[in-house]
């Protein structure tokens, strides 16, 4: 039988992204500072773990936009495996507590070089060592991250735009288009239904919502433990599609602008070969998807926007598996043995 969604705390924080948004596009935290560093910086290597390296991969296309050379790199990767760093570089820090080793390793590597840094997570995190720091959000009470991922990418865009002001688009538009995607509940709530029982789930995005595919991906791992894997969409189409089997489900996110003929042409893809389509962008899909119509807020934008009709899916999928999508699957003997087995 389904659950309630609403008894989900991650229900409650998914509810409550546009007042936080509206509260961080205002908020005193040291922007300009961070934009000072970066502005300055030769190179800005972007870094995160899991829902972070999501933010990183999103970070790293919105100082892009505002003219930095910025790359995103996976936290244990630019810890163990990084550049030489050098006092004409710096670093982007997410991480939402500062709890997880390989972030805490970023930072100390970043600490011990010339470079500087600037880190954004939680309100409540650890102390870190970075030159500048952002906070988010009181710390959440459920395993997978909502309202901290998006408030940690507006600020990321709010830096950007201290670099160059426009360079992102209009910031301003964000929480009341946030809140007009929550709107589309009903819509992530009958696709639940449709896709409960999928074998599994692909979600694809090209350049800027190639994030928003990952987080999709993670989000619906974590909430309702199916099978759910992000790609880009050219790495998408060299390969990966061959995996994709009738009555599996593909989401595509898209916006107007260089990606989006190719999006088209997956979406159509996924009909093709019998796997019912979710469309997420601010204008209709083809014939046949199952269209999330979200506010055009601009390709940079649109992953704050966009992910969260990926958010009430995870959230509904949960709910129609009757699963505690809070938990990480902890209430789960077998897994909670497993993943107690290794730290993070």
């Amino acid at each position: 039988m389904p659950r309630d969604v609403s008894s989900y705390n991650v229900y409650a924080q998914i509810q409550a992204q546009p007042a936080e948004l509206e509260r961080l596009l205002h908020a005193p935290e040291p922007v300009e500072e961070a934009a000072a560093l970066l502005r300055n910086a030769s190179r800005v290597f972007s870094v995160g773990i899991g829902t972070a390296f999501n933010e990183a991969l999103s970070g790293a296309y919105l100082l892009r936009a505002a003219g930095l050379d910025a790359n995103a790199w996976q936290s244990s990767d630019f810890a163990s495996y990084g550049p030489t760093l050098t006092e004409s570089d710096s670093g982007l820090v997410f991480s939402h507590t500062g709890n997880k080793g390989v972030s805490r390793e970023a930072l100390a590597r970043l600490d011990a070089s010339p470079a500087s840094s600037v880190w954004i997570g939680g309100i409540e995190a650890k102390p870190n060592p970075a030159s500048v720091t952002l906070r988010t959000v009181t710390p959440e009470t459920a395993a997978p991250y909502t309202v901290s991922h998006t408030t940690a990418l507006l600020l990321a865009a709010r830096i950007a735009d201290a670099v160059q002001s426009g360079a992102v688009g209009d910031l301003a538009a964000v929480p009341a288009a946030v809140g007009e995607a929550l709107a589309l509940e009903q819509k992530a709530q009958e696709l639940a239904v449709a896709w409960k029982d999928s074998p599994a789930l692909v979600a694809v995005g090209a350049g800027p919502q190639e994030p928003s595919a990952h987080e999709a991906g993670i989000k619906i791992d974590e909430a309702a433990w199916m099978r759910t894997k992000g790609y880009g969409m050219e790495y998408f189409l060299h390969g990966p599609q061959a995996q994709v089997q009738p009555g599996d489900g593909l989401i595509v996110f898209a916006t107007p602008g260089a990606g989006l003929a190719r999006s088209l042409e997956v979406a159509q893809f996924g009909l093709d070969v019998g796997a019912p389509v979710a469309w997420i962008a601010p204008l209709p899909g083809p014939k046949g998807v199952v269209d999330f119509v979200v506010p055009d807020v601009g390709e940079q934008l649109a992953p704050i926007v966009q992910v969260v009709a990926t958010q009430l899916i995870a959230v509904h999928l949960a709910s129609q598996r009757d699963l505690d999508a809070d938990k990480f699957r902890l209430d789960d003997p077998p897994f909670r043995a497993a993943f107690e087995r290794y730290t993070l």
